[in-house]
């Protein structure tokens, strides 16, 4: 390797040199974590070391260039020795750096300790460095190295003016040790109990451990100090929901608002938490405040928007959407939204207009889905469809899926000719997919077509013999529609025995042994299929079978219970009528 060619040593030297300028470089005064500079002049507490050698001698190209050769081959210990080597020569930060970690990758952390060690000589003021040292000597268990290297965590963090105790802890969060990492994250933090933030970062790295008890007394004895210090709060309503206590959770906000009724952090934690609990008015009155508060601030805007939409105000939610627009935030949000407010007031056009906007993220696929079902309610089902046979050929892996929504279009809007058609191409195009089998199989139900539930069912089963789906469905059917009823018994009892939990199989089990004449037992497993699942059609079950024991009034009871959950049950009205017309 020592006899490389000038000529090619001079190429490889310019390839290396111009990686080495491809690297950003790192200012005194950049923050590492967050990329911002500070506004001031910044003193930081360690000398530099010498400046890295700029001229490249044969040593230091050889020991690059092996390096390199060697990671590329796989050959991770050798890579490691000659960065290292190169550090050595160079006084190259980002060399030691590189052999540091490639330590770490082999598991090596006798030689990543090594190696740290000469990038912390070179980089004395860099905070990943410093971290990454925390991180292996707890892993050592040398106490004392994982102290030093903590206060110069928190020297050159004050120096940059960010947080030092959230840098130090983040280092410590990699121990597998809890125990002895909080008792050092402890010995640090104490002297300073005078800055909450000291204490906010032991109760958070006991919260990420669920240390329940010892985040919550850390970040009291936080707020006993500095009781208007909103961080504290927002950390401990956290705490309380981390824990399940979602109405502690709460009271601490509101209770942090009611003293500081204009803290931005505190209201917009509460708006976000009661979002959470699904308290979408109080919410949405909670953003309306944190508006006030921020009124540029475009994700609040969004909040408000996507409220107003779940609250069913699309005027409200199309003015939050359009100051948006013309803000030019949330872009493929906001047209999504307004497509679906469109959709909503049957404009179609307007709709499928914004829909076609949406050009990433979350809401494209749905927005693409949209645009069909939009074409197919204003009466251009054939667009429709030529749309979804699109989107199958853009989006090969989701062909199955994008049939089935086909198919319910095509079942609301066409005819059952039309449906059977499309599930046998759908079926030609994926043969054997248990979705499409099985959803065939419902539709052949409501076609009075049991040969092909069965045909379909079975072939599942065949392929999957514990698809509980499929052996529930086959066996309600067989016991609903048919007197195979051995066979439908054995079919649910296999499913039953794959799912014992199932409120669907436990009423499928009941229907069964009512069809067998067992009605204690069918009783029993309808009523605890009712308690999992209160269901208009388990209690139309239960109700039958009661009313045929000859308790009427109990059947009654149910029927009027399910009544009051779901005044439109069809499988009420249905029973009702043939049994207590």
């Amino acid at each position: 390797m020592r006899s490389l060619s000038k000529s090619l040593l001079s190429l490889l030297l310019l390839s290396v040199l111009a990686a080495c300028a491809g690297r950003p470089e790192r200012s005194a005064g950049q923050d590492l974590d967050n990329g911002t500079v500070a506004s001031k002049p910044v003193v930081l507490p360690f000398k530099a070391p010498p400046p890295p050698l700029t001229e490249l001698d044969e040593d230091v190209v050889f020991n690059t260039l092996v390096g390199e050769i060697a990671v590329q081959r796989g050959r991770l210990d050798l890579a490691y020795r000659y960065a290292l080597q190169s550090a050595r020569l160079t006084g190259d930060a980002p060399a030691a750096e590189r052999a540091t970690r490639i330590a770490m990758v082999l598991k090596r952390p006798d030689l990543a300790l090594k190696a740290v060690q000469r990038w912390v000589e070179l980089a004395p003021n860099e905070l990943q460095a410093r971290q990454v040292a925390i991180a292996l000597y707890m892993q050592a268990e040398r106490e004392q190295e994982v102290l030093q290297q903590m206060e110069a965590v928190l020297a050159i963090s004050r120096a940059k003016g960010s947080d030092g105790y959230l840098h130090a802890m983040a280092a410590l969060s990699k121990s597998r040790d809890h125990g002895l990492a909080l008792s050092i994250m402890k010995r640090v933090t104490d002297p300073h109990l005078d800055d909450p933030r000291a204490g906010y970062a032991v109760a958070l790295m006991a919260l990420m451990w669920r240390d329940f008890p010892t985040a919550e007394d850390e970040i009291a004895g936080v707020l006993e100090r500095h009781p208007d210090w909103t961080r504290g709060h927002a950390l401990q309503s956290r705490i309380y929901q981390a824990r399940g206590d979602r109405a502690a959770a709460r009271r601490v906000l509101e209770e942090a608002i009611g003293r500081m009724p204009d803290d931005l952090l505190l209201n917009e934690t509460l708006a976000r938490l009661l979002v959470e609990d699904e308290e979408y008015e109080q919410a949405y009155a909670q953003f309306q405040k944190v508006e006030r508060l921020r009124p540029e601030d475009a994700d609040v805007q969004y909040s408000l928007g996507v409220l107003a939409m779940q609250l069913e105000r699309p005027e409200d939610a199309r003015d939050y959407f359009n100051r948006l627009q013309q803000m030019g935030k949330h872009r493929n949000g906001v047209a999504y939204y307004l497509g679906r407010i469109e959709q909503q007031q049957e404009r179609p056009d307007q709709a499928v207009g914004w829909y076609k906007k949406v050009a990433g993220g979350e809401f494209r696929y749905d927005s693409q889905v949209r645009i069909a079902q939009t074409l197919a309610e204003a009466g251009r089902l054939q667009a429709a469809r030529e749309w979804f046979q699109g989107l199958r050929i853009q989006m090969p892996e989701k062909s199955a899926q994008l049939f089935l929504l086909e198919v319910d279009l095509v079942q609301e809007y066409g005819t059952p000719d039309q449906v059977m058609g499309l599930y046998d191409k759908a079926l030609q195009a994926h043969p054997g997919s248990e979705d499409l089998l099985y959803a065939r199989g419902l539709y052949a139900v409501s076609m009075d077509r049991l040969d092909l539930l069965e045909r379909d069912m079975r072939a599942i089963i065949a392929r999957n013999p514990e698809n509980v789906d499929a052996l529930n469905a086959l066996g309600y059917t067989l016991a609903d529609k048919t007197d195979r009823l051995q066979e439908a018994l054995a079919l649910i009892t296999r499913a039953l025995a794959l799912k014992p939990t199932s409120a669907a199989i436990l009423d499928s089990m009941g229907w069964v042994q009512y069809r067998l004449g067992n009605y204690p037992r069918a009783v029993e497993y309808l009523r605890k299929a009712l308690a999992l699942q209160p269901d208009a059609e388990i209690a139309s079950h239960l109700g039958e079978v009661l009313w045929v024991m000859g308790e009427q009034e109990q059947a009654r009871r149910v029927w009027k219970q399910a009544q009051q959950r779901d005044p439109e049950s069809q499988y009420i009205r249905e029973v009702m009528q043939r049994l207590a017309p």
